[in-house]
């Protein structure tokens, strides 16, 4: 396996990653950022590409997966909203609504500020990357029920941090 391989990879398969990255950061330049970052593992471990133990397109996803936990372990929640990604919202995007979405991610943004690091990374991982209970008991080395327990008191945790804040859908 070498470059070629490599580059038949990418002429392959960079699309369809793109199109996953895309919908799990909302970011188109975020998720060429993790595309090129893909295939520069792709280039430095294809040695280790074992064709017995998957194909190529899963070799690819699991790298895309490890590519977008890193991706939200570095994302700083309680960044500027300036900073976070601009969400389209449903409807016309009037004053109000652009108001409440911002007033909602600084929320959850305060809310995850006060959880532990694993409490937020598995909160992190089962809402924004969209893992299992198992996928991130096997990520983090512990129990799937373990991993749900953590994740329902840091949403409690999260509730109490909130307070009366209100969700408006309006």
């Amino acid at each position: 396996m070498d470059a070629e391989w490599v580059e038949n990879l990418m002429k392959k398969y960079s699309s369809r990653l793109l199109h996953y990255l895309n919908g799990h950061t909302h970011s188109r330049e975020d998720a060429e950022d993790l595309l090129q970052d893909i295939f520069v593992s792709v280039y430095e471990h294809c040695s280790e590409f074992d064709p017995s133990r998957c194909n190529e397109e899963a070799w690819l996803y699991i790298i895309a997966k490890r590519k977008l936990v890193s991706y939200y372990r570095g994302f700083k929640m309680n960044d500027s909203i300036d900073e976070m990604e601009d969400f389209q919202l449903p409807g016309d995007n009037s004053m109000a609504q652009a108001t409440n979405l911002m007033a909602c991610r600084q929320a959850v943004a305060k809310a995850l500020s006060g959880l532990d690091e694993r409490s937020k990374d598995i909160v992190v991982l089962k809402y924004f990357s969209g893992l299992s209970y198992k996928e991130i008991g096997e990520k983090l080395g512990i129990s799937e029920g373990n991993a749900r327990v953590i994740c329902s008191r840091a949403l409690e945790k999260m509730q109490n941090i909130l307070g009366d804040f209100e969700f408006s859908e309006d």
